[in-house]
């Protein structure tokens, strides 16, 4: 933990491997806790008695796709596997182009989930039915609020044409917690070449010109960070613990963390 704030190894930086071999990986780096892009082939019980025993927190379960077509029920099981792993988030995204549907699907999974103390995260995407912090903001508030927040992931605030200030403003929505990356300040040029870059050409933090010491001021100085770094470039070049370590190296000036003695 960095001056009381959870830093967590997301499973974008770790797509490759398994839920297992993630939380080994976060440990050995120094991480506090990590994420999971779980499914239900995953088994439950095992992972959750690795995780109690790493002293790790899940900090995530990933990902809940909201959208036509697929009745909210759908979404149970990853609603019941973020329980009983002990996750604090799980990770929503929204395809479906009325913003009531998203808000009414947001509570429901907000009512489902609050039994165990698990709170919905509705992330927010340039090339998504939910494009910005704003956007974002607006389906918490008519979901009522209750068990919701919103993950602020820098690179799409920058590149929904936000800034550190929108944070905030008056009426700024509840942030759950913050993932880190960098990339150039010029975005793409269309829809399809950011969500290209999301999620293939990320760069580790430091590497790029994204405002992440000013997003960092803005928000409390406990609120819990992730590291996301979906790069192809990178998973080709380092192995899942070589991309941990990197991943923790990248940010340990940037949140004030000491490196480890050697």
């Amino acid at each position: 933990m960095t001056a009381g704030r959870v830093v967590s190894l997301s499973a974008g930086t770790v797509l490759d491997a398994r839920p297992d071999d993630a939380l080994d990986a976060a440990a050995a780096a120094g991480f506090d806790a990590f994420g999971t892009r779980w499914d239900p082939e995953h088994a439950i019980g095992s992972l959750r008695r690795r995780i109690d025993d790493s002293g790790l927190a899940l900090l995530d379960l990933e990902v809940v796709r909201l959208g036509p077509g697929t009745p909210v029920g759908h979404h149970r099981p990853w609603v019941d596997a973020a329980a009983e792993l002990g996750a604090r988030f799980l990770l929503v995204v929204s395809s479906h182009d009325d913003p009531a549907r998203t808000a009414d699907e947001l509570a429901t999974l907000a009512g489902w989930c609050a039994p165990a103390g698990v709170t919905v995260a509705l992330e927010f995407m340039r090339f998504t039915a939910v494009p910005t912090l704003h956007a974002a903001g607006e389906l918490v508030r008519a979901a009522g609020g209750t068990g919701l927040t919103v993950l602020v992931d820098v690179l799409h605030l920058q590149r929904g044409g936000e800034t550190p200030a929108d944070l905030t403003r008056p009426g700024a929505p509840p942030v759950g917690y913050l993932q880190l990356c960098d990339a150039p300040a010029d975005p793409p040029g269309d829809l399809a070449a950011l969500a290209e870059e999301a999620r293939h050409g990320r760069l580790f933090p430091g590497d790029g010109e994204l405002p992440l010491a000013d997003v960092l001021a803005a928000l409390p100085a406990d609120l819990p960070v992730c590291v996301e770094v979906q790069s192809d470039t990178w998973s080709r070049q380092l192995d899942v613990p070589a991309r941990a370590r990197r991943a923790m190296d990248s940010v340990r000036g940037l949140l004030g963390a000491p490196h480890p003695a050697h």
